[in-house]
């Protein structure tokens, strides 16, 4: 809505919420409807932009934390999955007994 990259800075944010509102503001185009709309959707963007938290650090610093983060957990030990088990049992119980009646015919 803003025209802004991703993880664009708050200075960028405001210039952009700034220079919008001053070319759709209703006051500036007569007050028309679409002026209204779009202006009221400029300040919404503007409202979500600025409520969310600013990330600390760059990027690249950011993503090296999370790679040390899933790099220290050991991995978890799997076993069979009880689900897996129990419909593998059945179905063997039900090749028994698909033997069992063949043995009657």
């Amino acid at each position: 809505m803003l025209g802004l990259p991703h993880g664009a800075s708050p200075a960028l944010v405001l210039d952009a919420y700034r220079r919008l509102m001053k070319v759709h503001h209703p006051d500036r185009n007569g007050g028309s409807p679409e002026s209204t709309a779009r202006a009221q959707e400029i300040q919404l963007a503007f409202e979500e932009l600025r409520a969310r938290p600013v990330p600390e650090g760059t990027l690249e610093e950011r993503l090296a934390k999370l790679e040390a983060e899933l790099g220290e957990r050991e991995p978890t030990p799997r076993g069979p999955d009880p689900s897996v088990v129990r419909v593998n049992s059945l179905i063997d119980g039900l090749d028994d007994l698909a033997s069992s009646i063949d043995k009657f015919s």
